[in-house]
């Protein structure tokens, strides 16, 4: 008979930690759709891809202010890998940008956006983390369960 390990409750004193790491995760895939939104798709005429660049860097900037709130050594290399995916995809928002301005091409378009989008699936790396490690709170201010 295989005895099954129960992950332990996350700490009462890091529900802060994971709360502050659930707002950075939640503003970024914000940004992430509206980016993804303004794409020109079919027929309809889209929102200027300025819309979902500024809509990623408020995004990003957003996360920052945030991340120092969730950095736990137990998870301190996904903690720095999300750092670095804010780096990337910020740097990579001018490439969007120039590139929806010198051409039609959806394809290459496409391609810039993915620069920027790929670099903060970081994001779900983490929460998964998150989710090795503790059985996590449901609801803010709730015991986890």
């Amino acid at each position: 008979m295989a005895l099954f390990s129960r992950k332990p409750d996350l700490p009462a004193d890091l529900h802060d930690a994971w709360w502050s790491f659930v707002d950075c995760a939640e503003v970024i895939e914000g940004g992430r759709r509206v980016l993804l939104g303004v794409l020109p798709t079919g027929r309809v005429e889209p929102a200027p891809i300025a819309v979902g660049t500024e809509a990623v860097r408020r995004a990003i900037a957003d996360a920052r202010a945030w991340m120092p709130r969730w950095r736990l050594e137990d998870l301190e290399d996904d903690w720095r890998d999300c750092q670095q995916a804010l780096d990337e995809a910020e740097a990579a928002l001018e490439g969007v940008e120039r590139e929806a301005a010198s051409t039609d091409e959806l394809e290459e378009l496409l391609e810039s956006v993915q620069d920027v989008i790929e670099p903060l699936d970081s994001f779900a790396d983490a929460e998964r983390a998150w989710r090795r490690a503790w059985k996590l709170p449901r609801e803010r201010g709730e015991p986890t369960v």
